[in-house]
């Protein structure tokens, strides 16, 4: 049975519970090992009221709030919870960390930035406290940048992690020429991974997916992001203002434009208008790059000054129904999904770039069993199929940093190109004919 009040300090243990929720955890672990009913006091808190207090008090977001997995929580742990990030925290502020601990630190940092609260109508403003506190931990930690990672660049889960962060907390100054060391060689690895053409085939999806599996492969996406941000920022002129949203905060589900407000039938946010970078090589370039007997592919990407294009393109997209679905576009590889919260959207739409080069998309929208949104769709011109892509959303459903993925020949042909891109939503009211 807890005590009605602490033998040493003769006051209601419900002001006791008050005055500890003011405390840091740890100073409330330090609390609990005076006495006995200190501890009963701390850890038998069957209505868990200190515990959650804490825990929202640090501050974290309310999980009664969010949807974890793309399913409510239910029964939260709120002590265990708050110990582990509390532990990750120390663990990326600490220089003693072995690289396990990094990892361990690193999936619970992953963890809470994939459940984070949705955004809601009429809060579309409100920050994620949660991921405020997930971007000062790696950013005054500098933890992405320890050695043990940066030599295991292929971990799923930093891929992940770096995938939703898209450089954000990679920037470097004019003088700093380790930093700009780091970016050139992180640049070359990803352009090697994109424009390997030996990284697509039926068994990985085309580029996203591990082989032969359902798990999408993080490195790879991480290697798309890196690709075509780099890219973008080189961009002048009328592109240099035009931007992908960033950040931890646009990969919150709902945090597009207009996404609060979609219609229940349109789950994903697919109607409305969107904005695509595409990036490719020239196809000279590209074919050496593939013929080339380097045995580190890097070296092609750091040895030689090779430029890409990129290209701007405005799309409108509607939803159609299954049966308006062309034939060309092969529905037979796109199942419908099982689950009736999330049925496979089929959308198609006009889609403009340079004057004199404009076609149609058709393509589809699908939730994996891994909560990962998938975006298939096609270009067409004269009910003929010339590219698709194969990209996925990164973050929550509807993220305002869009997706990203790959686009390729339409029937996979031998020595078809390939090249990154980075679809997002723009609000209706956005600045149009920018080739004008």
């Amino acid at each position: 049975m807890t005590p009605t009040n602490l033998g040493f300090l003769p006051i209601p243990l419900e002001i006791t519970e008050q005055a500890l929720t003011l405390c840091h955890p740890r100073d409330v672990a330090s609390f609990s090992q005076t006495c006995r009913q200190a501890r009963l006091l701390v850890y038998n808190n069957t209505d868990r009221y200190l515990w959650r207090r804490l825990f929202l008090l640090y501050p974290f977001d309310d999980p009664r709030k969010t949807q974890h997995g793309f399913c409510e929580h239910t029964d939260f742990h709120w002590m265990t919870e708050l110990q582990q990030r509390i532990r990750a925290e120390s663990i990326a502020r600490s220089a003693r960390s072995t690289p396990e601990e990094l990892l361990a630190a690193l999936h619970v940092f992953l963890g809470v930035v994939r459940s984070a609260p949705p955004v809601t109508r009429g809060c579309e403003r409100v920050p994620s406290s949660s991921l405020l506190w997930v971007v000062d931990v790696l950013e005054s930690t500098n933890m992405l940048q320890r050695p043990s990672f940066s030599q295991r660049p292929t971990c799923q889960t930093l891929a992940r992690l770096r995938s939703y962060l898209a450089l954000t907390l990679d920037d470097y100054d004019d003088e700093d020429e380790e930093g700009k060391q780091r970016m050139k060689a992180l640049r070359a690895r990803s352009r090697s991974q994109v424009y390997d053409l030996s990284n697509y085939n039926r068994d990985n999806d085309w580029g996203h997916l591990m082989p032969k599996t359902e798990e999408v492969d993080w490195f790879h996406i991480e290697c798309v992001v890196n690709v075509i941000s780099c890219n973008i920022a080189e961009l002048e002129g009328r592109f240099m203002d035009i931007r992908p949203p960033c950040g931890l905060g646009a990969t919150r589900a709902y945090s597009a434009p207009h996404a609060t407000t979609r219609p229940p039938y349109d789950w994903a946010g697919v109607e409305g208008n969107w904005r695509r970078f595409v990036s490719f090589l020239d196809y000279r370039d590209f074919f050496e790059f593939n013929v080339s007997s380097r045995s580190n592919r890097m070296l092609f990407f750091e040895e030689t000054n090779i430029l890409e294009a990129t290209r701007l393109i405005e799309l409108e997209l509607h939803l159609i129904s299954p049966h308006a679905v062309p034939n060309y576009y092969d529905l037979d590889r796109f199942p419908d999904s099982e689950d009736p919260q999330y049925p496979t959207l089929y959308f198609s739409g006009p889609s403009r770039g340079v004057p004199g080069n404009e076609a149609m998309v058709v393509g589809s929208v699908s939730m994996a069993d891994d909560g990962v949104v998938h975006w298939r769709f096609a270009s067409v011109d004269e009910a003929h199929m010339q590219w698709k892509s194969e990209g996925l959303q990164i973050g929550g459903i509807a993220s305002a940093t869009g997706v990203v993925g790959t686009w390729i020949g339409a029937h996979n042909e031998l020595g078809d190109p390939v090249g990154p891109f980075w679809l997002w939503k723009v609000p209706d009211d956005h600045p149009r004919d920018i080739y004008v």
